[in-house]
């Protein structure tokens, strides 16, 4: 065993880090400086171990660093626990997460249920289109084909009544201007008042004059016909006392004479059938009252008429 020598320090195999740490120049030391070289690559020994001292330092540091940061994250997922903190997306967010590939068979069923109602609709909405177009068609149809009948039977009508009016026409011009032979009465229920031969004149009161025709008494303003057919040779005002005159000239050389007329319905070459309403009975001329002056002419002879009717 060895005995330490008092008054000298000990030498050490080892070698602590902080004696390692270099002294300030003309720091007296506890032994003997060395020589310049050496005490240059003293210095540099030193800074080389006091760097690897401060590299362990640091990782010795370390854990415990983060055992601080556990401590501070315990702390705060306690505050995060204990603390109401609201989260709210943003109102126009699209929060959507489309994930065809993950859809369940509930979802695919809605998918295919949704998917023939819309097919269905559709199917029902052109069907329906279609009826009414139908309904519309049919009912286009039923108007055209009313109003085609309705067309038809107006040109039917109108036919008719052209083939009755030219059967009229055909049956006027077969008689017109034409004597049946026979005459008929030119006006209805005659009453004669004055017949034909020698009489005394009504007005004048003179004897021994001949009066041409047969008087008939009716009210003014009755329908005179044409005793028969024939063509109108004379019609007008007679300043021989006759009035309004018509003569109608008859086949054979027969003629008819209506005087004292009210009116005259016919004119100058006119042809009339028997029975067509020639004027109206009056009181023109030379006249008492309201009568007809009938008068028949054969040959250019006035006779009685009452052989004629």
């Amino acid at each position: 065993m060895n005995t330490p020598v008092r008054g000298r320090r000990r030498s050490d195999t080892r070698t602590s880090p902080l004696s390692l740490i270099s002294r300030p120049t003309g720091e007296p030391g506890g032994r003997r400086r060395a020589e310049a070289p050496a005490a240059a690559h003293s210095v540099a020994r030193r800074a080389g171990i006091a760097a690897a001292t401060a590299g362990m330092l640091a990782v010795i540091a370390i854990p415990v660093a983060h055992a601080g940061d556990a401590e501070e994250l315990v702390r705060t997922d306690l505050v995060s626990n204990n603390s109401a903190v609201s989260v709210q997306a943003a109102k126009d967010a699209d929060l959507r997460f489309d994930r065809p590939w993950a859809a369940s068979q509930a979802a695919q069923e809605k998918a295919k249920v949704a998917a023939a109602s819309a097919e269905k609709k559709k199917a029902d909405d052109a069907a329906a289109k279609k009826a009414a177009a139908d309904k519309k068609a049919a009912a286009d149809q039923k108007a055209a084909a009313d109003k085609k009948a309705k067309a038809q039977a107006a040109a039917k009508k109108k036919a008719a009544a052209i083939a009755a009016a030219k059967k009229a026409d055909a049956a006027k011009a077969k008689t017109a201007g034409f004597a049946t032979g026979s005459l008929k009465a030119p006006i209805p229920h005659m009453k004669q008042t004055s017949g034909f031969g020698y009489r005394l004149n009504p007005i004048t009161g003179a004897a021994g004059e001949l009066h041409t025709g047969i008087d008939y008494a009716m009210g003014c303003g009755t329908p005179v016909k044409a005793s028969d057919g024939g063509k109108v040779v004379e019609a007008g005002f007679q300043v021989g006392g006759g009035g309004n005159r018509i003569v109608v000239q008859h086949r054979g050389g027969l003629k008819t004479t209506y005087n004292h007329l009210q009116s005259i319905g016919v004119s100058l070459g006119q042809k009339v059938a028997q029975g067509e309403r020639i004027g109206e009975l009056g009181t023109t001329g030379n006249s008492t009252g309201c009568h007809l002056h009938f008068e028949v002419v054969k040959n250019g002879q006035t006779v009685d008429p009452a052989g004629w009717l």
